[in-house]
């Protein structure tokens, strides 16, 4: 019997035997208890089936699995980046490759998000309905998303057809708040703590109806604990609101300006010598974005709503990257994105039986531009120059109806939720490079429908099963059709330099199986199993383990596994989470791939490697553990422990799963909060055990040795620290 067989068989059996489900979704409330239980693990609705916010859906009717983070999680998780605040979810891990946590990959389901545009991407992040992948590479710059003033997450695992494109593991779908009353409330913050850490912020909301505002700014500073490792973060956000009967309309605006040092990986042998060190000192990422929303939700009677969203984007970066093996680069990349979605929905009866129905446009215009230097000892060598005219529209429709009630015992019903999403995708690509070689403008158009179909069968309020089916979409970036082949190698991650053999668009289709049950007020919790088959998969190629790099097609991979969660509030002062994930991430075909891993073993570069069918994706860890447990001791006091072990996982270079993996770890945090009328204190304590470990690696040439022999390439991660902070509410 193979591993997942053996260990889906005895997860299932766990599962029957105590009826459980996911403790941070959505159960239908039982009959039984005051909502103001105290031992109630908190309910939720969740948005998932709708592109915009505004309608609501209860767990039972989505066959999919969702995970809802509220504003109390966020806080009370003592997170200081958005990765870490979603990382104590099933199914996710952060790998963290620049060396920052602000720039720390998360990967879900073995499908990964990334601020570097090197990275082959698999899941969709929106915020208010606007979708913030980068058009160059699908890539999401998490430090410019507005953490502090989110009011709920939603992460909804597998292509869901109503997020579009390159939503194959899933999308993180992020609500901002708006004020609430009083007519005003201001609060301010601060915190301090290891590595130099100090944040200073200040909010400012309240509602009188039928306005409401609020008003949040941030400024966050570290000296990091490695060797040129500082990171600083402003942030402003602001949003205005008007709720009249049917009428619900807000206007914001958030500006974000960042400078973050990136340490990045160190060759294993400083890496035994002096954790802290920086391998080529002097890389930094500086991105400055504006963003304005108008939103409005309208209801026009006869169970119909409509729901509109307009945007603007502006966002420029500048990457810059020191090469120990040859030239620096620094790039500037230019970003004008404009659009909108336009969503009508009805909750209503069909034939007596509940229904809702969403039906919706997309369209967004891109307008990015990349140019790149290389540069010796200050001095700018020859540029290379590309721009993209990127235009992009979508129809979607999904549907859920109650189709049937009392079948096999009085009180179930059996939920059918049917979807369709077509996506069109234009890259108009000019490219300007002054150099003399042949150009890689052309235009690349990609479109696709993508259908879904799910059931719900609820046996009772306790107890539901579900199972979907769904396609997802991705069209190749940007970047990525800018260099296709070993022939379009390009430097700093970033433009294009030659003609480029057509990249195909990546398909996916997802099976998932799943049980949620609630068998009682302090019990809760989720069994998925699920399965993800990937077509023409697209994999980033580095030939020499530095910043060069290409992107190609691979054939066929697969994301198969388990996710198993509960939630435990036996009595009112104790809280307690567990989950556990088993990913199986693999290449289903034999191919060649360039590594720079053996670069020392071959005549003429770049060296390959012979990957088989069956071998492991790199950097999916195959096991991962999660528990934590709240105490409150008094009402206004709550203690907090956590844990989390994660599994060995392959490096990347070595996808024929030849050398040593990355060794599996385990990590503890732990802190307090309390809460005394207006004034709230908090204190983490993160790696509270000081394990020395690793969360990527990568091989490449060490320059700094004699001869550049090639090793492993490892990121440290941090050693125990500690943030404390406090804040008053006037």
């Amino acid at each position: 019997m193979r591993p997942l067989d053996a260990l889906v068989c005895a997860v299932a059996a766990i599962a029957l035997v105590s009826s459980t489900a996911r403790a941070q979704q959505t159960p239908t409330p039982l009959p039984q208890g005051s909502q103001d239980d105290p031992t109630r693990l908190p309910e939720l609705s969740v948005t998932a089936p709708a592109r915009l916010p505004g309608a609501r859906l209860p767990l039972s009717s989505v066959p999919a699995t969702v995970d809802i983070v509220p504003a109390d999680r966020l806080r009370g998780s003592g997170a200081v980046t958005l990765q870490e605040a979603l990382s104590r979810l099933p199914g996710v891990t952060l790998s963290d490759q620049q060396g920052n946590s602000w720039q720390m990959d998360l990967s879900l389901r073995g499908f990964r998000s990334t601020s570097v545009s090197g990275e082959s991407q698999g899941l969709s992040v929106f915020v208010d309905g606007v979708r913030v992948n980068e058009p160059g590479v699908e890539e999401v710059h998490y430090d410019l998303l507005p953490l502090d003033d989110i009011e709920r997450i939603e992460v909804i695992r597998g292509p869901a057809a109503v997020f579009g494109r390159n939503t194959l593991g899933g999308a993180i779908n992020i609500i901002t708040r708006r004020g609430a009353p009083p007519a005003y409330e201001i609060v301010p913050e601060v915190e301090g703590g290891s590595f130099g850490r100090q944040k200073y912020r200040l909010r400012v909301g309240g509602a009188s109806a039928p306005l409401d505002y609020y008003v949040g700014g941030t400024f966050f500073r570290e000296d990091g604990w490695r060797d040129v490792a500082a990171s600083r973060i402003e942030k402003l956000f602001a949003k205005l609101g008007l709720k009249s009967g049917g009428t619900d309309a807000s206007l914001s605006f958030q500006r974000a300006e960042n400078r973050i040092e990136q340490p990045g990986s160190l060759p294993f042998s400083d890496l035994r010598r002096d954790r802290t060190l920086n391998y080529t000192g002097g890389d930094f990422f500086k991105p400055h974005v504006n963003v304005a929303t108008a939103s409005l939700r309208q209801e026009l009677g006869a169970s119909f709503a409509l729901s509109l969203m307009g945007f603007g984007r502006w966002l420029d970066t500048e990457q810059f990257n020191v090469n120990q093996a040859g030239p620096n680069t620094r790039s500037f990349t230019t970003t004008t994105s404009a659009g909108g979605t336009a969503q009508l929905s009805h909750e209503g009866t069909v034939f007596e039986r509940t229904n809702r129905l969403v039906f919706g446009v997309d369209y967004a215009h891109h307008d990015v531009r990349v140019r790149v230097f290389e540069e010796v000892d200050g001095a700018r060598g020859p540029e290379s120059d590309a721009r993209d005219n990127q235009p992009a529209v979508a129809v979607f429709l999904q549907d859920t109806l109650d189709i049937a009630r009392n079948m096999l015992r009085d009180g179930d019903r059996l939920i059918v939720t049917a979807a369709g999403r077509w996506d069109w995708l234009r890259h108009d690509i000019e490219d300007r490079d002054p150099v003399d070689r042949p150009s890689s403008s052309g235009v690349h158009e990609f479109n696709r429908a993508n259908p879904a179909i799910g059931f719900n069968y609820n046996l009772s309020r306790a107890l539901g099963f579900y199972f979907g089916y769904s396609e997802g979409f991705r069209a190749p970036g940007f970047l990525e059709l800018t260099c296709a082949g070993p022939g379009a190698v390009c430097p700093g991650l970033q433009a294009g330099v030659a003609p480029d053999p057509p990249l195909k668009a990546v398909k996916a289709r997802n099976y998932e199986l799943g049980v949620r049950a609630h068998p009682a007020p302090w019990l809760e919790g989720e069994l998925a199993l699920f399965r993800t088959d990937v077509i023409d998969d697209i994999f980033s190629v580095s030939p020499t383990g530095t910043t060069g790099l290409f992107f190609q097609n691979v054939g066929n991979t697969r994301r198969q596994g388990v996710e198993l969660s509960l939630g435990l509030k036996p009595w009112k002062v104790l809280e307690a989470r567990l989950s556990y994930t088993y990913t199986e991430a693999t290449f289903r075909n034999d191919l060649v791939l360039a590594t720079p891993r053996l670069t020392a073993g071959c005549a003429v570069p770049p060296c390959t490697q012979n990957v088989r069918a069956g071998d492991d994706l790199p950097l999916v860890p195959r096991h991962r553990l999660n528990a934590s447990v709240d105490y409150h001791p008094t009402s206004w006091l709550t203690l907090w422990i956590g844990g989390s072990y994660v599994g060995a996982q392959r490096l990347r270079g070595d996808e024929a799963n030849e050398e040593h993996t990355l060794g599996d770890y385990v990590v503890v945090n732990g802190g307090g909060r309390a809460q005394w009328k207006t004034l709230e204190a908090f204190v983490t304590v993160n790696n509270l055990l000081n394990n020395a470990y690793e969360t990527f690696g990568t091989f490449a040439p060490n320059g700094k040795v004699a001869g550049a022999p090639v090793e492993r390439f490892l990121t440290p991660a941090a050693p125990i620290n500690v943030l404390a902070g406090m804040s008053y509410r006037f």
